[in-house]
């Protein structure tokens, strides 16, 4: 089974529930003159309730579910893939481990891309293997690999970018640490998407390009992009607070399994 067919089959789907999920809206109250505003105070609070829960995990709850994420992204993906190339996230502080997941798709000969934080907020990716160099970011406060810095124009022979975050809805939209760096580079990775899409460039063939909520993305939509989350960490469509220049992804995927959102 090819890649792109397997979007159409045996993705596990678990259902969120609504009640711990819940967001609510008295966390915020109407603070700020403008819908503008009132969205940035909500989104604020939101992420600040969030990293909380996460924070507040259960240590051994947390190793669990990191070790099941690994063995369901490696379980599903590996079998499909056909670029062997996922972009991924390099996980600090109390979000998903992604370690083991990064050495496990490595040792099976995968190439792994990691972010790069760049000026005006804006991400570029360098290839990422086991012991790389790290340097300080400029820009952030974190540690990066070493390495050649690639554009969003590396992602048309990317399968899965995995995409963090603190927690996402069955829309798709997901709320992250409010940079911004996502947002745009999604913004930039659909745009690219479309237009292979519509050239004819695509990895499948552009008559497929339709999304069946609950089937997984069209096989013209590769790289394919996965929010990677806790479980309590996935909700009930419009819960989590999002705007204009919000963009979404096309599914998450939790210790449970796949959630594939369809078109927004």
């Amino acid at each position: 089974m090819s890649f792109n067919e397997s979007f159409h089959q045996s993705a596990s789907s678990p259902s969120p529930e609504g009640g711990e999920a819940q967001y609510s809206a008295s966390l915020t109250g109407n603070r700020g003159e403008s819908p503008e505003e009132v969205m940035k105070h909500r989104k604020q609070d939101f992420r600040t309730l969030w990293r909380a829960r996460r924070r507040e995990l259960d240590p051994a709850d947390r190793a669990g579910q990191s070790a099941d994420l690994t063995s369901t992204i490696l379980d599903w993906y590996l079998p499909r893939a056909q670029h062997r190339r996922v972009a991924a996230v390099l996980s600090y502080g109390a979000e998903p481990d992604t370690g083991p997941l990064l050495e496990a798709l490595h040792g099976a000969g995968v190439e792994v891309l990691v972010p790069i934080t760049e000026p005006e907020r804006q991400l570029s990716w360098t290839a990422w293997h086991p012991g790389v160099e790290v340097a300080r970011s400029p820009v952030a406060p974190i540690d990066e690999p070493v390495g050649e810095r690639l554009g969003v124009e590396t992602m048309e022979t990317v399968d899965l970018v995995l995409v963090p975050a603190q927690a996402v809805d069955t829309r798709g939209f997901r709320l992250g640490q409010g940079g911004g760096y996502y947002d745009r580079f999604l913004a930039a990775l659909y745009r690219q998407r479309s237009a292979s899409s519509t050239s004819g460039t695509s990895s499948a063939s552009s008559s497929d390009a339709t999304t069946v909520p609950g089937a997984g993305p069209a096989p013209s939509a590769l790289p394919v992009t996965v929010a990677v989350v806790f479980r309590h960490e996935l909700m009930t469509r419009g819960q989590v607070p999002s705007s204009e220049f919000d963009e979404p992804v096309d599914g998450a995927v939790t210790a449970d399994g796949f959630t594939w959102f369809g078109q927004v």
